[in-house]
């Protein structure tokens, strides 16, 4: 059963049962964004806000059997980062916070091969952290080769 398949059935257990099971369940499938390829997505593990940090921890899974994986993004010029990887609240674009002008970001984001996802379907993880977003504006994680991410639930610290 592919990804898009499970989120229509998740999202017909929570329209008919109606239970916090399955509403829970859906929630976590709306952040799903599918990678250039099709073939592997993009999910929100974490997304907390402490003290103006917005911390964002997302997992890439694939439902292919013998995924290839593929290339997220290589190296990005300092220049070009903050219209490369950003969130998007409303009309607010903010970026990666820098420590010492370094964001505390993977170099590089290559998702692994994955023989056999009905045992281990992840094949990524990426996270970042960045100046949190005020307001009630819907939140999307944007990053290069994959779909906006979200919208994203942020918790409160």
């Amino acid at each position: 059963m592919n990804i898009i398949t499970s989120f229509a059935l998740g999202l017909a257990l929570a329209v008919g049962l109606g239970g916090a099971a399955a509403r829970a369940q859906v929630g976590m499938q709306q952040t799903m964004a599918p990678t250039t390829s099709g073939y592997a997505y993009a999910n929100i593990k974490k997304a907390d806000r402490s003290v103006g940090v917005l911390h964002i921890e997302v997992e890439f899974i694939t439902d292919m059997q013998g995924y290839s994986g593929e290339l997220i993004y290589g190296p990005i010029p300092a220049t070009d980062l903050d219209s490369t990887i950003y969130l998007q609240a409303g009309d607010a674009h903010l970026p990666l916070i820098r420590v010492d002008g370094v964001a505390n970001i993977h170099d590089t984001m290559q998702l692994a091969f994955n023989y056999n996802p009905n045992r281990n379907p992840r094949v990524g993880r990426w996270q970042g952290d960045f100046i949190a977003p005020e307001g009630a504006a819907p939140v999307y994680l944007i990053l290069p080769n994959v779909a906006p991410i979200g919208p994203i639930t942020i918790r409160d610290r």
